[in-house]
């Protein structure tokens, strides 16, 4: 799993190149991104040789399936946003 927390002047190459060339990791199973300006999570799963794609917003539970674990969008942003 990689987690990337976007910043604006950065976000670009991250849903570009780094996704594209993480995508290519034969190991990598999840791929999250995480925004800075808003409560919104973006997760990508591979399933067998395709990518799924999940957008999750602050009434959302964030599922990753590599360490089965659940984790509440509020728990994300704790003490970020209020």
């Amino acid at each position: 799993m990689i987690v990337e927390v976007l910043s604006p002047s950065t976000e670009g190459i991250d849903r570009r190149e780094k996704l594209h060339a993480y995508q290519g990791i034969p190991s990598l199973q999840e791929y999250v991104m995480v925004s800075q300006e808003e409560q919104k999570v973006e997760l990508y799963r591979r399933d067998g040789k395709y990518w799924q794609y999940f957008l999750l917003d602050k009434n959302d539970t964030l599922h990753l399936e590599c360490l089965d674990v659940d984790i509440k969008m509020s728990e994300v942003y704790e003490d970020v946003f209020k």
